[in-house]
């Protein structure tokens, strides 16, 4: 499941455990990201030779290296324990929303939004980080509502694994981070809050976000700048969606209606909130992500509806986050109702009707 392509794998010499198996199938002249994933874990030194943007790649480690601790560093085991991960944290990552979502009244059925979402069977199917990262995400948030104490602490601290795995995370933890800056003495004005709320907001994000940036300045002084694009995005709204002219693919209009229009109306669902002065982390978090991963998010991203799906991944996790507060009722879930129609409108096609082949096929097996 990994996608090898052979333009990658064969640009050096360099290790000696980075090598195609003639046995392996999907291969392709490109191949596909979790290529990469598969070469960090296997060589962590060498893997540098055999990528695009190394500096890029490598920023998002976790993964790869979680996968080479679990094989043991048995590189026939590497395939095998990536799969295992992003199973068990997409797994996890629903259960952990389900039960913030129950410590907060609502159902936590709700979470199979969350759970099914295509993006995350994308992530799953091709060795990708985004199933861990937003894994993390949602046991992060889970922690610092209603973890332990000190929770806000350890939630900053599983915020920095997943920025480690999946940088576009961070957006999260700085969601968090501002919520306790302006976390002050009730009935105080905004500078009193600030003034109460900036130490602990500054000991937050040093945690949440400072592993990244001392692994970013080291990856920069190794592996160097040039090989590292960031996070691009396009100049004006939408230039990337248009960039593609996407009503002369139909692939592309799929995407629209099942990543573009349901993330708008989540989008919209969290300025009108913010117009009725209702502030709070979760619904900032649902604007920021579909301003920064929806309207403004690059051409490369919009490629075809399998990189869509998973760079907006957290625009999901933000709408669950916000139903305590903008779907409290019944009568005012009907936007959440209408997203995840549209979120999971490709389920059947990516995840049942495949299912029940593989079961046909092996219903034939077993009767011959």
């Amino acid at each position: 499941m990994i996608f090898i392509g052979t333009h990658f794998i064969n640009q050096s010499q360099a290790s000696q455990v980075i090598r195609l198996d003639p046995s392996y199938h999907h291969v392709s002249e490109i191949g596909y990201d979790g290529q990469f994933f598969y070469y960090l874990a296997l060589d962590p030194i060498n893997a540098r030779w055999y990528m695009d943007v190394s500096t890029y790649r490598y920023t998002r480690i976790l993964y790869p290296m979680l996968a080479r601790v679990l094989a043991l560093g048995r590189p026939d085991l590497i395939p095998v324990t990536l799969f295992l991960i992003n199973w068990l944290a997409i797994a996890g990552g629903t259960l952990a929303l389900a039960a913030w979502l129950k410590r907060r009244g609502l159902s936590p059925w709700f979470g199979l939004v969350y759970g099914f979402y295509p993006g995350l069977h994308v992530a799953l199917q091709r060795d990708l980080s985004e199933a861990l990262g937003y894994g993390l995400v949602a046991a992060a948030v889970y922690l610092y509502d209603f973890g332990p104490a000190p929770r806000h602490w350890l939630a900053a601290g599983v915020f920095s694994l997943a920025a480690l795995t999946r940088e576009t995370t961070a957006i999260f933890a700085l969601g968090y981070a501002g919520a306790l800056l302006l976390d002050g003495p009730a009935g105080g004005d905004w500078r009193a809050r600030i003034r109460h709320g900036w130490p602990r907001a500054a000991i937050f994000l040093a945690i949440a976000l400072g592993p990244l940036l001392v692994y970013k300045v080291f990856l920069l002084a190794w592996l160097g700048a040039g090989q590292d694009i960031g996070i691009p995005l396009s100049r004006l709204p939408f230039a990337g969606l248009w960039y593609w002219r996407y009503w002369d693919v139909p692939g592309r209009t799929e995407e629209v209606r099942t990543v573009v229009y349901p993330g708008l109306i989540a989008g919209g669902v969290a300025a009108y909130a913010v117009y009725r002065r209702i502030f709070r982390p979760e619904v900032a978090l649902l604007l920021l992500n579909v301003i920064v991963f929806i309207v403004f998010l690059q051409a490369d991203a919009y490629v075809e509806i399998q990189a869509a799906s998973r760079v907006t991944m957290g625009v999901v996790v933000a709408a669950l986050l916000c139903l305590p507060w903008l779907g409290a009722s019944a009568a005012r879930r009907a936007w959440f109702w209408i997203c995840a129609a549209l979120w999971l409108s490709l389920v059947p096609f990516w995840l049942v009707f495949p299912t029940m082949q593989y079961g046909f096929h092996l219903l034939h097996l077993l009767r011959g």
